[in-house]
């Protein structure tokens, strides 16, 4: 993939990976993509992937999606940017200005709902929140378990509603 890529909607399969992700590339380097996710040909939150066993599409499916997405007048212009230099920037710049994140499994069959704590050695600290948001435990994941990162999503604003959330 390019930079010339930027701004353009994609489908992404990954070997191993129950389900693809689709949405519009908002910035890529060698190691991560960061994409605004759109589900039903509407944009919903954003996510940041490692670039690993990963093909990237574009067909009829995303022609229809491109189509639709300028219809509604939706330019990837306005959505956030985010530093891709590293993972421990990455999660502090979501938990900065968003506070949750979904940390999606390799399968994409489970996710965790986590607020980011920090990094310690080789691992990355985040308290759990459940699915029926109440605060759980302390997660500490190794890099290569942080591989689908989401947040600014439908889902992830619900509980923050649910929990009285704040962002600070």
């Amino acid at each position: 993939m390019t930079k010339k890529l930027i701004g353009k909607y994609f489908t992404f399969k990954f070997v191993g990976r129950k389900y693809d992700i689709s949405g519009v590339v908002l910035d890529y380097n060698d190691q991560w993509t960061f994409i605004r996710t759109c589900e039903d040909y509407s944009p919903n939150g954003f996510t940041i992937f490692k670039n690993e066993k990963v093909d990237y599409y574009f067909g009829d499916k995303e022609r229809m999606a491109t189509k639709i997405l300028k219809l509604k007048e939706y330019s990837y212009k306005n959505d956030p940017k985010i530093t891709l230099s590293s993972l421990d920037e990455i999660l502090n710049s979501i938990d900065n200005k968003y506070g949750l994140i979904q940390l999606d499994t390799r399968k994409g069959d489970a996710s965790d709902v986590v607020k980011y704590l920090g990094q310690v050695d080789s691992l990355y600290l985040f308290d759990e929140l459940t699915t029926t948001a109440k605060w759980r435990y302390k997660l500490k994941l190794p890099e290569k378990e942080c591989r689908f990162i989401s947040f600014d999503n439908n889902y992830l604003n619900s509980l923050k509603l649910v929990t009285k959330f704040k962002d600070e």
